[in-house]
């Protein structure tokens, strides 16, 4: 859709309530430092979205563009450095999109109701809009439908430990069988009705549909398992040039798989140092979980000499983006002093981060943390609360913790 829109300008302060089409919507904006910012442009002809800033889509939005609308639940599903993350608000934009026959909206929804972030996941609300997205031309529902597919079928399509090492032990103790290629009998439909829809997604240059088909390969799904062929589509996507903040995410979670590929010796000779490099890559990127897996080397020492201080440096830049198992390594790491003074006020300040995320590790950290007095009062009742949150969640030992904690508190009655 392209636009003309008409000149004003604004004087740029912090935090000021923007006013448009009569209605005053207060939305937080960073301060660009600039003295001036330019809102719109006298009957300049929009072709490109991207370049404008919060305040100049907003304009638009309130008149009725879409794109404009699409482009500002972007920025507010991702977060830039002008606005922070906010699903709500995303969700809302996306909705007055959909609701006005943009189909990028409509497909943008089904990812909410597919992960259920900012909305109570629905499986079937999520089918049902990407199906209307993909009737009205949209390419990118087919992987939203395939990953619905997908879920369905109870395949993780992230992965399966937040840590690093685990996660490189588990593979080693797994079966290194492959299915052969000339043995497709064994492969599932339903599996090669998701990996068609990915590979339709690919073939039409969609960056999430070229990297769930190397996810398709990496982990044999409605495919034989290839390695080599993983690496080849995680790296078309890497090397695109697009600025789109939905590819960009396409492309740090492709740098991070073919950096766990180089970490696991899987389609590559095992090397540490690439690995490195596009952990970076996607970590300068802002994603957390390559800065996460960043500081589980260091901490660890996976493939280089063990530095606990580097770790702490990646794990607080992944807390700045309130990844929960940064949070919690921190708390950890304050905990034991590893890189740092023993300081359980601070293990307990990250620990209580994490848990109110729902993360399971942390809140069993947080009940070991009240049973025994560090860094807070001791208090079973607390402890016991912490433990039975992990426990509902299904966290291996919490149960055991619970029983426990109760016959504690039972005797000092």
């Amino acid at each position: 859709m392209k636009s003309h829109i008409r000149i004003f300008l604004l004087l740029a302060v912090t935090c000021i309530p923007l006013v448009a089409c009569g209605k005053q919507e207060e939305k937080e904006i960073i301060d660009t430092g600039d003295t001036t910012e330019q809102v719109a442009f006298d009957d300049v002809e929009v072709e490109d979205y991207t370049v404008l800033k919060y305040n100049e889509l907003e304009v638009l939005a309130y008149e009725g563009d879409t794109d404009a609308q699409v482009m500002l639940g972007r920025m507010l599903e991702y977060g830039t450095d002008e606005v922070k993350q906010d699903f709500t608000e995303a969700i809302s934009w996306y909705q007055m999109a959909s609701d006005s026959g943009n189909v990028d909206g409509t497909c943008a929804l089904g990812y909410f109701y597919l992960t259920g972030a900012g909305v109570d996941q629905d499986y079937e609300k999520a089918m049902e809009l990407f199906d209307a997205a993909i009737e009205g031309g949209s390419t990118n529902a087919y992987v939203g439908k395939a990953r619905v597919l997908l879920a369905q079928l109870d395949k993780n399509d992230e992965e399966n430990t937040d840590d690093l090492a685990d996660s490189l032990d588990a593979d080693d103790s797994q079966d290194d069988s492959e299915v052969s290629a000339d043995d497709e009998s064994v492969i599932p439909e339903e599996e090669k009705e998701i990996y068609d829809l990915f590979y339709k997604a690919q073939i039409a240059g969609d960056l999430d549909g070229a990297y769930y088909l190397a996810y398709s390969y990496e982990n044999g799904i409605g495919v034989a398992m290839d390695y080599k062929k993983a690496f080849d589509y995680y790296s078309r996507v890497t090397k695109s040039d697009s600025t789109d903040l939905a590819d960009q995410y396409a492309k740090n979670l492709s740098n991070t798989a073919i950096a766990l590929l180089y970490m696991k010796g899987e389609g590559v000779e095992a090397d540490t140092t690439k690995a490195i490099e596009y952990f970076k890559v996607a970590s300068d990127n802002g994603y957390a979980k390559a800065s996460y897996y960043l500081g589980q080397i260091y901490e660890k020492g996976l493939g280089v000499d063990r530095n606990y201080e580097q770790a702490i440096e990646y794990y607080l830049l992944a807390a700045d983006s309130d990844f929960a198992p940064a949070l919690n390594q921190l708390g950890y790491m304050y905990y034991n002093g590893y890189g740092v003074e023993v300081d359980f006020a601070s293990a307990v300040y990250y620990q209580k981060l994490a848990a109110l995320q729902g993360y399971a590790i942390a809140q069993v950290n947080l009940g070991f943390l009240y049973e025994n007095g560090y860094g807070v009062e001791r208090n079973l009742e607390t402890a016991l609360s912490y433990y039975e949150m992990a426990a509902d969640s299904g966290y291996e030992g919490a149960t055991e913790a619970v029983v426990r904690v109760r016959a504690q508190i039972n005797e000092e009655m």
